[in-house]
């Protein structure tokens, strides 16, 4: 019996400090983490499995990785407006406008990932033609072949590029849609009339 009441003090003490954990963050923070967190878990399973590796093999113009890198960088960024957003009180329209001044560059560099990913496209077909038929000699297979793994490499180059930029601009519009969806809350609950013009 004693056992019994310790396993329900230890599970209500557990309780309590998610409870608390749930004031102190608030549920946009933790959605923050539960994103992030899964994209940590996917970017480690697809190096584990080497397509991390591929990539870097594969892709000429290496804009996978600045898209990555836009991406971490943003995340981080996100992250920490969505942290303070926790603890922030609308008290004017100019505080409006500075939270959605903040959510409009998430919103772009979300775009920025898929503009830079249609670049690496483009960027891959031009890499391929270029390459790939210029000394092209039908009546010898050694130049054939030759063709066929530069022609790998750039079609490799466009694909690797827009799924990068695919996937990391979904990664960031889910994050900022999270915050925008907390700034709005906030809006309503402040009673502020946002871009309402005196008659």
């Amino acid at each position: 019996m004693q056992k019994l009441g310790k396993v329900r003090y230890s599970q209500g003490g557990f309780l309590f400090m998610f409870d608390t954990l749930l004031k102190k963050h608030k549920y946009p923070f933790l959605r923050w983490w539960l994103l992030v967190s899964l994209m940590v878990i996917t970017f480690v399973g697809l190096h584990i499995i080497g397509v991390i590796d591929a990539v870097y093999n594969v892709d000429v113009t290496k804009l996978s990785f600045l898209i990555i890198g836009v991406l971490s960088v943003m995340s981080v960024k996100c992250g920490y407006d969505t942290f303070k957003l926790t603890a922030t009180s609308i008290t004017s329209e100019k505080d409006i406008d500075d939270l959605y001044a903040t959510a409009e560059l998430g919103w772009f560099s979300a775009d920025f990932c898929l503009t830079l990913g249609m670049i690496g496209t483009v960027a891959g077909f031009i890499f391929m033609l270029s390459t790939s038929f210029a000394t092209i000699d039908v009546s010898n297979v050694n130049s054939l072949q030759n063709v066929l793994t530069k022609m790998s490499a750039g079609m490799g180059t466009a694909l690797y590029t827009t799924a990068a930029g695919l996937i990391s601009s979904a990664f960031l519009k889910l994050q900022y849609f999270n915050f925008t969806s907390e700034v709005d809350r906030l809006v309503t609950l402040s009673g502020i009339k946002h871009g309402a013009t005196e008659e």
